[in-house]
This record gives C-alpha cells, structure tokens and sequence, in this order.
C-alpha cells in the first residue's frame, strides 16, 4: 500500500509540474532514472524555454509591429495575395501575442535577475496600440472598436497590477515606466478611436443615417466651391499644378468621401440651377484633361484610403504622434542615465545583477519606439496626402500660420508628387479563353476542382494612357451631347442608352484624330452604317436584357470582332486602334468583375453565367481551338446548329450587323457600350465593395466612380419625385452666390 501511495504521489508531482511548466523535477527524475538523451534533451529546451518565453515572445511582439508598420504601406498599391496572406497573420498575431505575454506577466516569479521584465508590461500597451500604417485590415475590423476600448481597461489594468505586485528594482525606473505606460494608453485609445471614426461610415454601419443630414449640408455648402475652384483652374490652365490638385482635393474630401460611400441623399445631387456650366466643355478642350481628372480621382481615394485604414486620416495623430515621440526619447534618455549611474558607482542594487540579455531587450524596445515614430511621421509626409489635409484645416487660423508654413516646407521636400496611388492594374478574365483552359487542364486540375479548389485564369495587364483617354473622352462626349437628356444619365438601370444616343451623333462617323493610316484614301462612310448599328443594337436587346446577359453577350461580339478585325490592319496611333484596346480590356474587365468577383449578381445572373459556360464548353467540343471557335460562331456555321446555344447564336446575329459598320465607328460603337457598363458597375456594385478594395490594390472601377464625381455626372441626372421636398432650395441659392469659402 505504501508502494501504490508513493507511485500515485508521484505521478500527481509529474502531472503539476507539466501544467505549471516546472521542469526542473522531472529532469532530475530523467537523469536519476537514466532516461534517454532525446528525452533530456527535450527537458532541457522546455526548462530554456520556461526561462526566457517572456524574452523570446516581446521580441516577436516588437517584430511584427515593425513589420506591420513599413508592409502596410504597400498593400494600397500592390495586388499581391502573398502580401495580404502576411500582413493578415501578422495584424492578428500581433494582439494575441501582446496579451498572452502580458498575461504571463503576471505568473512572473519576481526573479531579482529578471525585474527587468516586469519593465516591459508598458511597451506591450504600446504594441496593442498598433501602428499608424494599418489601424484596421479590412472594414469589418472597424465595427469592434468595442472591443479594443474594452480591452484597453482590462490590459491597462493588468499592467498596473503586474508593476505594483511584482516590482522590486530601482524605483529610479519607475520614471520611464510611467512615461511608457501613458505613451501605450493614448496609443491604445488613438486606435479604438480611429477604429470607431471609420466604422461610423462603413457600409451598414447603424451610425450612416446620423450622417445622412450633415453630409447633404456639407454637400450643399461645399459643392459649388469645389467645381468653381475646377473651373478656375481650367481657366488658368494650370492643370499640372499639384498643389492647386491637392487644394481641391482636400478641400472636396469630405465631399468625395460621401459619395463614395452612398451616404449623399439622392435629393441633394439634384441642383435646379446649371452651375457648372462649362466646366465639362473646359475639360473637354484642355490637353491635360487626363492628368488633371485622373490624378485628382487618384488623390481622393488616396486620402479616403488613410481615413479608412490608417491612423494617418484623423486630425487627433497629428498632435499624438509628436508627443508620443517626445515622451519616447525622455523615456529612453531617463533609462539610460539610471544604468550609467548603477555602473559607474558600482554599488549592490537590485539592478546590480540584471541579466546582460534583459537590458539589451530593454533597449531594444525603448530604441525601437523611437525609432519607430520617427519612421510613422516620417511616412506621414512621404506616403500620405493628409499634411496637405492638415495644411487646409489651418488656413484660415492665424495662430498656426507658422505651423503651417513648416508642414507646408517639409510636405514639398519629403513628398513625392509623381508616386502612383493604387496598383494602375485591369484584371482581366476572357470566358471562353478560361474554358479552353480548363478542358486543357491536368489531372491535378480536375481533382483540385473536384474539392473546391478552382485554379484562377485572371490575368493583368497596365492601364494605359490610351485606354485611360478612351473612358474619359466617351464620358465627355455624353456629358455634352444634346441629344443626351437627364433620364439617359440616371444610372439605376441599365438600357444601352449612351450607345443608341451614339449612333445619331455628328461624330459617329469621324473621329478624334485620323481615323485613315497615312497613304490611305478616305471612304465615304457606308449609307448603310446607322441602321446597321441600330440592328446590332436591336438584335443584342440591349434594352431589354439584364445587365448581366448584356455584358456576357457583348463580351463573345467583342471577340468575334477582335478576332475578325487583327491589330495589324489599323494604324498604331489611331483612333480605332485605342478604341480597340480599351473595348477588349473593358470587356474582360466587366466579366473579372462579374463572373470573379459576383458583381451584380443574383440568382439570375448566377444562372447565366452557369449556362454561358456550359454553352462554351459543349461549343469547344466540337471545334479545335479559340481561332476556329470564334469563326465557326462569327459564320453561323449550319453544321454546329448555332440555335441550340442561345447566347452564341445571338452574338453571331449582333457580330454580323456590327463587322458591315467602319471600324472605327464599330469601336466607338462597342467602347461605348462598354463605358456605360463601367458606369453603371461603378454607381451600382455597392460602397462595401470600392472600400474592400481600396486596401487590395484599389480597382479601377472605384476611379470610374471617383471620375463620375469630377465630371458631376450625378447632377446631371433625372430626379425622382420626392415624399419629402428640401427645405433648404433657398439656403442652397445663399451658398452659391454670397458664401464666403466658395472663393478660390
């Protein structure tokens, strides 16, 4: 009995030893039984790990807050999967390391050797606190703004409870212990903030209806300024001028911010007056219309980018940041004096007999913060656009005019104006290039689709000048044809209106440059080219299908027509060819964005994309290759009975209209068609989506909107009756002609 007493006794000391990770027992016990070298081996790193766990996971803490702070930045304007894959471990390990070490502070053993460590409960606060480059990593993030202010009393107080229960150095740290403490807690509750500050206008957030009524006063107020300041400026011809940019973009910021994320009540983009008159035909006739509309989009989203994402989008950093760097630099200062001391008087402390591993790591993490807010102010001027942000604010206050003299000098020194904002890449996915790839693929392939897991055939390419000019050119063109009424500008629907509008135009049968190659005779354009068009129109029922029939169907007419008219044949610099391009990278844009990303899908459009594939699929059955199946569909082949695939058979019908019509009127033709697509996916496919996306790459379908925005297409629109007419028609006339800030 005492035998089986002494053997349970024991197993129960081994069991607590392994729960409270005391392995010193259980080593002994090892060396006296002879056990095997691996398993003292073993013993031996769970003893060294036991030891220095505290050491090794602060260290992490402070890597991956390093790392966070300079990847983050790239991830606005890379599309890169491997990128996100990282900096989202990265944001989630971050906190979940800076707890759990917190935690174990508190099962310290109150080792004189190590009291150092008890200094370090501040520096996680500060790592909790994140850095200025990602306060958020997606917009879901936003809505636990909660959360992390929950957080911040429970680990303040954890910390408070950690110093004063265990802490027995040199009171002369208790100095720099403070300062880091306040340093982590107005970091900590900058974060919750910033958090809160974006989620108020992330898509469903319960706190959009409270701004419904300050963003439609801020648009009235603000508006006419804002497209005044354009016009000026178009005027002036001083499109080129960055700083102009930037003042109207900072400026129309809030303005932008609104409409981008759907929070501008209908009523309010429906002025009674033209006060834009000629803005448009302004921008129409200036050479640089591209570099000014474009950089502008750019610059706004860029700014609405660090409002959502970053600490960088608030005016409360711009106090913060100085001051934590301050505090951080007497903090480091304060704990170097006091070891100097120790060392240069030699006389027994506590701290006398610091481990030389624990006063590096304390160094590490006191220069490290330093180090680190010089880099986050450092990137507020070269990777952000908020000092000019700052600078608007402070204008009209005579108090920081020096202030604001000195953001302004180092703003041009540190900035870089020509930097490129987003990825400038157009994803691009051709169906039925996806499913030749497809039938081609391997075993591997077909048994990964069989578990879910589908190989993507997206490719990219740049967004060229050229294409950039096509879009902005058609929209120009709508914007200020007379035959264009307000109903045709409303884009809740989808009904190919620009295109049919298109084919009376005076221009459809010119074009912008010459439309010949050199040394080749101009041709009277075909008497049959309208009512050909308009029977391309008519047999594609671009009026009466949905949006996402109409853009499966153009897509085949547009290989059909691209394979029927090859690049060689037209002039490298001409009109037709630009048209050319951008209509093919339109059309592979529209289906990446329908068909990878569910864009304006729902179980109808699910349904087309289903049988439009299947249909391509069972078609490539019967044919070689692309080259002949596009061929086979473009002559009606009788033999393939074209009817059977209802998608196919009316491309056939459209491509054969559309290949009887000059090319470039048949590009001008399809590129239109496509531009009202973009439009329409631009204005319609949700404020959840163009914010997602801002912090991927950014997707050039938000610059469409952004561009819509410039142009003041939504002004331009037809309004609905309103229940609930403005009360504020009168106060909107005020503004436009006596306020104060619409002067330039």
């Amino acid at each position: 009995m005492a035998l089986m007493a002494r053997t349970a006794a024991g197993r129960i000391h081994r069991t607590l030893a392994l729960v409270t990770g005391d392995c010193s027992e259980i080593v002994r016990e090892e060396v006296v039984r002879g056990g095997r070298p691996n398993s003292r081996l073993i013993a031996r790193a769970q003893q060294l790990w036991n030891e220095w766990e505290v050491q090794c996971l602060v260290l992490v803490s402070f890597w991956l807050q390093t790392f966070l702070l300079f990847a983050a930045g790239f991830r606005k304007h890379r599309r890169s999967r491997v990128l996100s894959g990282l900096l989202w471990l990265a944001y989630l390990s971050a906190d979940s390391v800076a707890i759990y070490v917190l935690g174990r502070l508190t099962l310290h053993t109150g080792d004189p050797r190590h009291q150092l460590v008890i200094f370090w409960a501040p520096f996680l606060l500060l790592h909790l606190g994140g850095q200025e480059t990602i306060a958020a990593f997606s917009m879901e993030d936003c809505a636990l703004w909660k959360r992390h202010l929950l957080n911040l009393a429970t680990q303040s107080t954890l910390a408070i409870y950690v110093v004063g229960k265990q802490w027995r150095g040199d009171m002369r740290l208790m100095a720099p212990m403070l300062i880091m403490f306040v340093c982590g807690v107005g970091k900590y509750a900058e974060r919750a903030w910033d958090l809160r500050r974006a989620g108020s206008r992330a898509p469903g957030s319960r706190s959009i209806a409270g701004h419904v009524t300050g963003a439609r006063r801020e648009f009235e107020r603000e508006v006419f300024w804002y497209y005044d300041r354009l016009n000026q400026i178009l005027s002036d011809k001083l499109q080129l001028n960055f700083e102009l940019v930037m003042e109207v973009a900072t400026r129309g910021f809030q303005l932008s911010l609104d409409f981008l994320m759907d929070v501008i009540p209908a009523k309010s983009l429906r002025p009674e007056t033209d006060w834009n008159e000629g803005l448009v035909a302004r921008i129409k006739s200036s050479e640089n219309r591209a570099d000014l509309v474009y950089r502008l989009a750019e610059v706004q989203l860029s700014l609405i980018y660090d409002y959502l994402y970053t600490k960088f989008g608030g005016f409360l950093g711009v106090l913060h940041r100085p001051t934590t760097f301050v505090l951080t630099s007497i903090a480091l200062s304060s704990f170097r004096i006091v070891l100097a001391d120790q060392n240069q008087k030699g006389t027994p402390t506590p701290t006398s007999s610091y481990y030389g591993t624990d006063v590096i790591i304390s160094y590490i993490l006191l220069a490290g913060a330093f180090a680190l807010e010089i880099s986050s102010i450092l990137m507020w001027f070269t990777s952000s656009y908020w000092p000019y942000m700052t600078i608007a604010s402070l204008q009209n206050r005579r108090r920081h005019k020096a202030f604001q003299t000195m953001l302004l000098i180092i703003a041009r020194r540190l900035g870089r104006e020509s930097r490129v904002e987003w990825s400038g890449k157009l994803p691009q996915y051709n169906m039925i290039g996806a499913c030749i790839r497809e039938k081609q693929a391997g075993t591997w392939d077909k048994m990964m689709l069989c578990i879910g897991i589908e190989r993507d055939y997206t490719t990219q390419v740049v967004v060229s000048p050229e294409v950039k000019m096509v879009l902005l050119d058609r929209l120009l063109e709508i914007a200020t044809s007379t035959s264009s009424a307000a109903e045709d500008l409303d884009f809740g629907t989808f009904r190919g209106q620009w295109a049919r509008n298109g084919v009376h135009w005076p221009c459809f049968s010119g074009c912008e440059e010459a439309a010949h190659p050199p040394g080749r005779s101009s041709e009277d354009h075909p008497p049959s080219s309208g009512s050909a068009a308009q029977e391309a129109l008519g047999n594609s029922a671009i009026q009466d299908l949905d949006f996402v029939s109409s853009a499966i169907l153009w897509h085949f007419v547009t290989d059909i027509c691209l394979e029927a008219s090859p690049a060689d044949d037209h002039h490298a610099n001409s009109c037709s060819s630009r048209m050319r391009r951008a209509s093919e990278e339109f059309s592979n844009y529209i289906m990446y964005l329908v068909v990878k990303c569910s864009i304006m899908l729902g179980s109808d459009g699910h349904y087309g994309v289903k049988v439009a594939r299947r249909d391509v699929t069972l078609f490539l059955g019967m044919v070689v290759d692309r080259t002949e199946f596009i061929q086979k569909v473009r002559d009606g082949d009788l033999a393939l009975n074209l009817k059977e695939f209802p998608a196919l058979h009316r491309a056939h019908r459209v491509s054969s209209e559309l290949l009887k019509i000059k090319a470039h009127n048949r590009w001008k033709l399809i590129a239109l068609v496509w531009v009202e697509m973009l439009c329409y996916v631009a204005h319609n496919c949700g404020a959840g989506f163009h914010a997602k996306h801002l912090s991927t790459g950014g997707e050039f379908v938000t610059h469409v909107k952004m561009l819509l925005f410039i142009l003041g297409f939504p002004l331009r629109g037809h309004t609905k009756e309103q229940l609930f007419p403005s009360e504020e028609i009168e106060e909107r006339k005020f503004f436009k002609s006596s306020h104060p800030w619409r002067r330039g």
